[in-house]
């Protein structure tokens, strides 16, 4: 087995497909906090499965029991560029790694949060995420979502809106090409 390694917390974060951005960064300010409002309305819904489903703390000798936690203590920081400079909203969900939780005498108590159920969530976390991001903006915008056609073997399609150009998305995308040219030098 790995040696585990404490840590103070967990960066979580939620990011819309490219084209929900490259319009977020191209609206008038009222349709941009509305795509904003549906990003946070998303995040919420992702955070909530979180508490609900992968939450636990281990209690006893060697932890050997996992137990219910009493919420999270997370604090999120909203990003609107990339490292490049590129519209991309984003919000990071730094979510601590002290939960309360009751011993095995009853009293609540702080404990550590038992990371390996969190991290086995992160990828149903984030479907949920993306589709209820797209649900929100079709229900409140009128917005539809169509596959892209150019997914990776062994990864789902990635859905953007319609009606977004793929040069568009890719103009404001050069942290991933960089990052894809990179790759390519590696690989070879």
């Amino acid at each position: 087995r790995p040696r585990r390694q404490a840590v103070s917390g967990y960066d979580v974060t939620f990011s819309p497909v490219k084209s929900v951005s490259s319009l977020w960064a191209l609206a008038d300010p009222a349709l941009a906090a509305r795509i904003e409002l549906a990003h946070q309305a998303a995040i919420k819904d992702a955070l909530a499965f979180i508490e609900a489903h992968a939450l636990y703390s281990r209690t006893g000798t060697n932890g050997v029991r996992q137990v219910d936690v009493q919420g999270l203590v997370a604090t999120a920081f909203t990003h609107r560029d990339s490292r490049a400079g590129d519209p991309d909203l984003h919000t990071h969900v730094a979510i601590s790694n002290k939960v309360r939780a009751r011993g095995t005498d009853g009293i609540a108590r702080w404990y550590a949060l038992d990371g390996r159920p969190l991290y086995a969530s992160t990828v149903a976390a984030s479907e949920l995420y993306n589709s209820r991001l797209e649900a929100y903006l079709g229900d409140e915008l009128g917005m539809r979502f169509a596959a892209r056609g150019d997914a990776r073997e062994g990864k789902r399609k990635v859905r953007e809106v319609v009606g977004v150009s793929r040069e568009l998305n890719e103009l404001w995308s050069s942290r991933r090409a960089a990052i894809d040219a990179e790759y390519a030098v590696l690989a070879k």
